[in-house]
Order: C-alpha cells, then structure tokens, then sequence
C-alpha cells in the first residue's frame, strides 16, 4: 500500500457561521456539520435533521452559488430594544437574489406563532441581510428531494473521473430514457457507474425523470437530448 503524502490532503475552510452549537437543546437534539463538495470544501453547521435536510437540499439546487449558515440579522422590536436574530440559512442564487431561510417544525412554528414572527422581523432587519425570508417546515421538504439531495451529496464526494465519461458514452448510445439499472449494466463497471450517474444528475449533465426517490428504475437521459417520444 502507497502511503498518502501529507500534501496531498487539505482542510476544509472553516464555516462561515455567525454563531456556532453549543449545546443540545434537549436530549432528542441532533446537531452536526457537512463538509461541501464545492472545488475548495467548506464546513457547514446544522443544528436540526430539519436544517440538515434544508441544507442537503439547496445544495443539491445548481442555481444556488452560496450557502451560509446562522446568519445574524440585529433588529429593534416594537418597544425599541435591540435584538438578535439568527437565521438557519442565507442563501444566494446565481442572478444575486439572496433569501433567508427559516426551518421550523410545523406544530412548533404554529405554537409559538412563528409566521407571525418572521412577518414583523422582515419589516425591521436590514435589506442587506436578505432580499427575502422564507419560512420552511418538513412539509416544504419531500422526503424524496431530502433523500436524493443526500444521495447526491454522497455520491459528489468522490471527484470526477473515467466512470462519468463511460457513463456519458453509454448513455449517448441510447434514445430517449433509459433506466438507471440498465444504464448502469450497460457500463460494465457495476457500483463505480451508479455513483457516477449520480454525480451526473447532480451536476445536469444527466436528467432524470421526475421526482421521485431515485433509484434502479429511475429513468434517465443526456441533458441535451429532448424527451423520449
């Protein structure tokens, strides 16, 4: 076995947080960080399976260019007091609009009135925080997009390599859709060509066909070709 040279492994930067965890909140809590698959890695924080599937959505989303975590916003209330707010999620789209996302579990958002919330903190925090706030409960997030979103994280940890351009000519080979499983066979390079075309779909240079959980029999095609007839 060849011994890694330390030079050839770098650290990820660090998170761009304005806030980091400290402690679980009860005994349920789950808090943790992704390292981002981008060209020069980052670690992201996630406080919530819910931020964790947050965050593993939007980037799985190509046109989202940046993504920072507990973002502050400082605001006065309504009796003129200074205050803080943190958002999970300040994200930047690729035409520059930027929105802050705000995950809450769907009975505690309706408990402690938290559309309310955000409605007066839009009036009061500065327009250079974010153009917009968005609040998110675990029904604005499929289950499938959540999965696949993790699946495709996974799968882009590995760089690209040989397999993707096998994948592509394969798949160049056929009209129309064709199942991932096929696609896949048709390769001959078994495990090594699904992660591949999962990375692929990430990137766009595959599209699959609808939005379902991906899987074997998931359709796909070549991003420029049209639709099967």
């Amino acid at each position: 076995m060849i011994e890694r040279s330390p030079d050839d492994w770098e650290s990820p930067a660090e998170s761009l947080a304005d806030r980091f965890p400290t402690k679980f909140r009860s005994k349920a809590s789950t808090q943790g960080v992704l390292v981002t698959t981008d060209p020069r890695p980052r670690q992201i924080f996630w406080d919530s399976l819910g931020e964790f599937g947050t965050l593993t959505s939007v980037l799985a989303r190509r046109d989202i260019v940046e993504v920072r975590e507990q973002q502050e916003a400082l605001y006065r209330d309504a009796e003129g007091v200074v205050r803080r707010h943190f958002f999970d999620f300040v994200v930047t789209f690729d035409d520059g609009t930027r929105r802050a996302l705000a995950y809450k579990p769907r009975d505690r958002a309706e408990t402690v009135g938290f559309i309310n919330f955000l409605t007066d903190l839009a009036e009061r925090i500065s327009p250079e925080i974010a153009d917009e706030i968005v609040p998110l409960t675990e029904f604005d997030l499929p289950r499938a997009t959540v999965q696949n979103a993790i699946l495709i994280h996974d799968c882009q940890r590995d760089p690209p390599d040989d397999n993707d351009e096998a994948v592509l000519a394969s798949l160049a080979e056929f009209v129309g859709h064709v199942s991932i499983a096929d696609l896949r066979d048709a390769t001959g390079l078994g495990g090594d060509a699904y992660r591949a075309i999962i990375r692929l779909i990430g990137s766009g240079e595959i599209v699959m066909k609808g939005t379902a959980r991906i899987g074997g029999q998931t359709l796909v095609r070549l991003a420029n070709q049209e639709d099967a007839r």
